[in-house]
């Protein structure tokens, strides 16, 4: 990053509550995996208190495209009238055989927040920003796997995940997005919101 970019997401923040029920749950899978001896260094954990419903990665963009994209989300907001999520159970991306991502899933009215992702997607390649090869699928990112770890670790990994006690985590009520820099330090990312957009309370969405 320099004084002309800036490492930019939009995101969804969420609320202390379930930021706390997200720690707890970590703390819980850091238990397992200490206890299995086998898995007790391969995850790098996502600081609660960082943790957001991230809707897109722009990645490096210059400082001149933020009021574009500050215009443009509030294009898309404005659409959307507030909705909520429930953040249940455990899974891992691509799967528990190989995981390289732990992750919270989310229920509820999922189809209403895949429209929105995907309309950010589209006034994003508007911009020139890159397509998400993957696209979206919504969950909490609770940790990642260390590129470095083996398959007997990640095997671990998933069976912990896949043991992992059904659970409610709390419920996201989505009324705004936000435009968030992250700045990489060696102790961990630093975000700043840069912008909000409000979910229209007069919307149909």
């Amino acid at each position: 990053m320099n004084a002309e970019s800036l490492r930019l997401f939009i995101a969804i923040e969420l609320n202390d509550a379930l930021r706390g029920e997200l720690k707890r749950a970590q703390k819980q899978l850091q238990d397992e995996c200490s206890l299995s001896l086998v898995a007790q260094n391969a995850v790098r954990w996502v600081a609660p208190q960082n943790s957001h419903l991230t809707l897109k990665f722009l990645g490096n963009s210059k400082r001149t495209q933020i009021p574009l994209l500050q215009d443009a989300l509030a294009q898309v907001t404005a659409r959307f009238a507030p909705f909520e999520l429930t953040a249940r159970g455990l899974g891992c991306f691509p799967n528990t055989r190989r995981p390289n991502n732990i992750w919270v899933g989310l229920e509820g009215e999922v189809q209403t927040i895949a429209l929105l992702a995907r309309q950010i997607e589209e006034q994003s390649a508007r911009l020139n920003f890159a397509r998400d090869k993957y696209g979206f699928t919504p969950h909490l990112t609770l940790g990642r796997v260390k590129r470095e770890a083996s398959q007997d670790e990640r095997a671990t990994l998933g069976n912990i995940v896949k043991n992992f006690p059904a659970t409610t985590f709390g419920t996201i009520h989505a009324d705004a997005v936000h435009l968030i820099a992250s700045d990489l330090q060696p102790s961990g990312p630093i975000y700043t919101i840069l912008s909000e957009s409000k979910l229209s309370e007069e919307s149909g969405k």
